[in-house]
This record gives C-alpha cells, structure tokens and sequence, in this order.
C-alpha cells in the first residue's frame, strides 16, 4: 500500500505539473502530502519511514528537479516534522489538514530560502506567499480525498495501519 501510494502520487505530481501552467492557482505538492497519508501504514517503524522518505526526495530530484539531493533532505526534515506533529495531534481530517497546511508552509518557506541564498532568484514576498496559497488550497482537498480513499481501501482489504489516521 505504502509503494502505490507513493508512485500514484508522485505520477499525480509530475501529470498535473505538465498540464497546468506553472503560474497556475493549483501547484501539486502531492508527493509531500503522500508522506502524511503513508506514516500510518508503517506501524510506528520511524526507520523505514525515514529511509523511503530519502529514497523517494532522491527520486523526486532525479525526475523533477535536477538538484541532487535537495529534497531528499527536504523530504527527510519533512518526514521528521510528520512524526513530530502526529505525536501531539489526535487522528481525524481536522488535524490532517493543519499538518497539510503546516508542511505546506514549511516545505514552500524552506525550499524558496534555500533557492534564494543559492542565487537563483531573488527575494520577493509576493512570490512566496503566491507558492504557498497556490499550493494549499489543490493540496488540502487532495489529502482529504486520498486519505478517504485509502482508509476505505485499507478496511475493505484489511490492511493493518497505526492509529494514526
């Protein structure tokens, strides 16, 4: 389950990117919202959860971003904020989507400063807050809809998750 999950979104990620233009009102953000919807399904194993989150950032920057590396620690320190919230936070869709909201927020701020210390662009407010309310409002009703999808799936073909979510 953990592995469809994963590929579904991040062939989601890659299919919207290519239809919608880059300065869309929706910028997928799938693959990071993936990594709330999978934590559950590995039973408290925060190992394997950190070592698929680094595979699959390492992939997303093979395939989507030619910066080696990058968001495989991105995803990793990600991951790291996952664990952490879903520890304080109780499990309904409420607390999902402020985890949605707040990795959002952290993952757009983070990777927008690390760009801009780099060089490649420079400092506007304007643009960061665009990345940010671009990407919640398509992200927040996707989590939504696939963690419905995958509790459903995972009840009807009883497949053991935490209780967390």
């Amino acid at each position: 389950m953990k592995i469809f999950i994963l590929v579904f979104s991040f062939l989601l990620d890659g299919i919207i990117s290519y239809l919608l233009p880059i300065n869309s009102l929706f910028l997928p953000l799938c693959s990071l919202v993936s990594l709330i919807i999978i934590y559950p399904y590995f039973n408290g194993n925060k190992k394997d959860y950190y070592k698929y989150t680094f595979l699959f950032g390492f992939l997303y920057d093979l395939i989507y971003t030619d910066t080696l590396v990058f968001y495989a620690f991105l995803f990793l320190f990600m991951a790291f904020i996952i664990t952490k919230l879903t520890l304080v936070l109780s499990d309904n869709y409420l607390n999902l989507v402020l985890i949605t909201v707040i990795l959002i927020i952290l993952f757009r701020f983070i990777s927008y400063i690390l760009i801009f210390i780099t060089g490649n662009i420079s400092f506007d407010y304007h643009i960061l807050l665009k990345g940010i309310y671009s990407s919640l409002i398509f992200n927040i009703i996707y989590a939504i809809l696939f963690l419905m999808i995958t509790n459903f799936i995972s009840d009807k073909f009883n497949i053991k998750r935490s209780s967390h979510y």
